[in-house]
């Protein structure tokens, strides 16, 4: 309903009370809310509705460039919010303006989020209603739909995730306390998307403390949730993990009572350590999709009059004034102030609108700076305790390692165990270090837990053997096998990331890490940018590419198809092409406050040379950090003709050169 014609609406309606009860009593049909909470939420509802107009008449004007609206939304928000501890993460989509508006956000933030200023907490890089506050634990948002989903099952289980995070953190000893409660508001044409069912599966599988919250309105643009769902209900799918803990509940989000009934049976549950919750919430939509789509093209006139009558904000304030929680006086005071002040705020962002400029947008493309990355590094290594050859000889004792000695003093190794040594080097100096993906542990199920079963055996440790040995030495929480799911690898690992660590997880090969483009390209590696810099994504995710074997695979295990992945903004990629690169890269990248994608070429893992030109190579001092960006040049004396090249072509360029010098022409036989 227009919230002018439902302010004068509600001026009609009479009290059914005699005495209005007292502003601080809690009022057990209200799930024990106060009159002054009650106020406080129909408050914050109007604003949202009253700055929602606001946006209309900005896009009128030309001062906003897109409108998508919360009409509808605003009760379940507001009494979520009510029942949410206000560090609890949320992570919300484009109908949650209520929601921010109530723990905390400000009718400037809103006003400059509608016109993208740069003075906006997300400098202007957000389109309207998609905003983040890292200081309120919500999470930014983006219009590709349903990899939230996956990041906020990430977040439940990272908090409950049993290993501490360090004093030299991002987010020195976990950003959220353990009991907080996770929630991934959505809605219901975008509970279709696979990451959301991977989200729900996870959640029930590691029955973490998370609610999936359906905002469902009945129609994803103009298509009926009737064509999604049996029964028109998002639930049906995940009926059966109820088995697991998962409880399923169905709330009427345009009742006051049941909105704030059933949030709070839905945070209690889960915080509890009960099990995850999914619900099924009834609201209605309040306009069309956006400002680019009317909704009298496809919905049923009688349809569009349900909405109209079930309005959030109609049935609230209708029932508080019965109640005698407020009257139509003061609703039409809260209006006029609200009208007033929202009025005033969006002349002040107009008149001193400041817009983006090419400097700020390329300041948040990344975070690197290789200066700030050695002193990442030396801050971790600093507050390491570990005595490095004590633990190398530990190491060597039990079988790990060929030699007892450091890997810097033992001459010339392959790639793959370069690798090997330099995780091993990051694991010991800090727990923020996890390592997780696909066949990565020496063991799983049960094996995992039988220690002296493992003695008799030789352990897996990755189809290359890259990560052998890290799960026995370092334990099974810091090492161990996922699901074959890459949405979900990178889904958990920015959830690791959000509460403080610096995970690297693996996906076995580069074309394998398809599945999980959407949450790549538009979710993880766009945070920094999304989040105007409130947010850091620092995570290394390992994969393989290129094995240059005949009919090994053909597309999918032997291609490098690095270019899908160079055309990403602020995606950093390293391809290492010798043993001492790999090392020094890789203690780059996982110091870097960005997404790196680390590529090791399968055919350089065990060879020592190519064709004569070496591959081994000496491990670098722990120290020794290798710059990204920043090319080694070869064969300086000759300026003819300059190749630039990376990972296994590395070789083939310098066996190239030996043979164009050899034969005195660039014309070979």
């Amino acid at each position: 309903m227009d919230i002018v014609a439902l302010i004068e609406k509600v001026q009609e309606v009479k009290s059914k009370v005699k005495t209005k009860p007292k502003a601080d009593k809690p009022l057990k049909e209200y799930s024990g809310r106060t009159p002054k909470q009650l106020n406080a939420m129909l408050y914050t509802m109007i604003k949202a509705r009253r700055i929602e107009l606001e946006e209309k008449f900005l896009l009128r004007k030309g001062y906003n460039r897109f409108f998508i609206g919360c009409g509808g939304k605003e009760l379940i928000d507001v009494a979520f919010c009510e029942n949410l501890d206000k560090g609890d993460p949320w992570a919300g989509y484009y109908r949650n303006k209520a929601f921010d508006l109530h723990r905390g956000s400000s009718l400037r933030d809103k006003m400059l989020e509608a016109i993208g200023d740069a003075k906006g907490p997300n400098k202007g890089m957000q389109i309207p209603a998609h905003p983040g506050y890292a200081d309120m634990g919500i999470i930014p948002q983006s219009s590709p739909t349903g990899g939230h989903a996956l990041e906020a099952s990430g977040i439940a289980e990272a908090i409950q995730h049993p290993t501490k995070i360090s004093k030299q953190s991002h987010h020195p000893g976990g950003r959220y306390k353990k009991d907080s409660v996770t929630v991934c508001s959505i809605g219901e044409g975008s509970s279709s998307e696979a990451e959301f069912g991977r989200a729900v599966f996870y959640s029930a599988f590691y029955k973490t403390k998370f609610i999936a919250a359906i905002y469902n309105c009945g129609w994803a643009i103009s298509v009926s949730v009737e064509e999604q769902f049996p029964e028109g209900d998002p639930t049906t799918p995940y009926e059966g993990l109820q088995r697991f803990g998962l409880k399923i509940i169905q709330c009427d989000g345009t009742d006051i009572k049941d909105a704030l009934a059933k949030t709070k049976e839905a945070v209690d549950y889960t915080r509890s350590g009960k099990g995850p919750v999914l619900m099924n919430i009834k609201v209605t939509r309040e306009g069309s999709h956006s400002g680019s789509d009317d909704q009298a093209f496809y919905m049923d006139p009688i349809e569009v009059v349900w909405h109209t009558k079930n309005d959030c904000i109609l049935k609230a304030t209708t029932t508080l004034i019965e109640d005698g929680i407020v009257t139509g006086k003061e609703v039409k005071a809260m209006w006029d102030e609200l009208d007033a002040a929202i009025s005033a705020e969006s002349k002040k962002a107009v008149d001193n609108f400041t817009p983006k400029t090419k400097e700020l947008i390329e300041s948040l493309v990344y975070t690197y700076d290789f200066e700030e990355v050695k002193k990442t590094w030396k801050k971790y290594r600093d507050a390491s305790k570990m005595d490095r050859k004590k633990k190398f000889k530990e190491f060597h004792k039990k079988g790990y390692f060929t030699s007892p000695d450091l890997p810097e003093n033992i001459g010339p190794m392959t790639m793959r165990f370069a690798i090997n040594y330099t995780l091993f080097d990051l694991f010991m100096m800090t727990d923020d270090m996890i390592m997780f993906g696909e066949d990565v542990a020496d063991f799983s199920g049960h094996m995992a837990h039988e220690p002296e079963k493992q003695k008799n055996m030789k352990g897996k440790g990755g189809v290359f053997l890259v990560s052998k040995n890290l799960q026995r030495a370092f334990g099974n929480d810091r090492c161990f096998n996922t699901p074959l799911d890459e949405a979900g690898i990178l889904g958990r690992a920015s959830g690791h990331v959000y509460q403080g660590r610096r995970p690297m997880p693996e996906i076995q090969f580069l074309d394998y890490v398809s599945p999980a483009y959407q949450i790549l390209k538009d979710r993880i590696v766009t945070t920094y940018q999304r989040s105007g810099g409130q947010f850091k994504m620092p995570m290394t995710l390992r994969t393989t590419y290129g094995g240059y074997k005949q009919g090994a695979g053909a597309f999918w295990h032997s291609e490098g198809n690095l270019g899908t992945w160079m055309n990403i903004p602020s995606l950093i990629i390293a391809v290492p092409s010798n043993a001492r690169d790999a090392a020094g890269l890789l203690k780059t990248a996982w110091a870097c406050d960005d997404m790196v994608l680390f590529c090791e070429s399968v055919a350089l893992y065990n060879r020592r040379d190519w064709d004569g030109v070496p591959i081994e190579a000496e491990y670098p001092d722990i120290d020794e950090l290798i710059p990204f960006g920043v090319a080694k040049t070869y064969n300086e004396e000759f300026t003819d003709l300059g190749i630039i090249t990376y990972g296994a072509t590395f070789q083939m360029c310098r066996k190239a050169a030996e043979i164009v010098q050899e034969k005195g022409s660039m014309f070979v036989s």
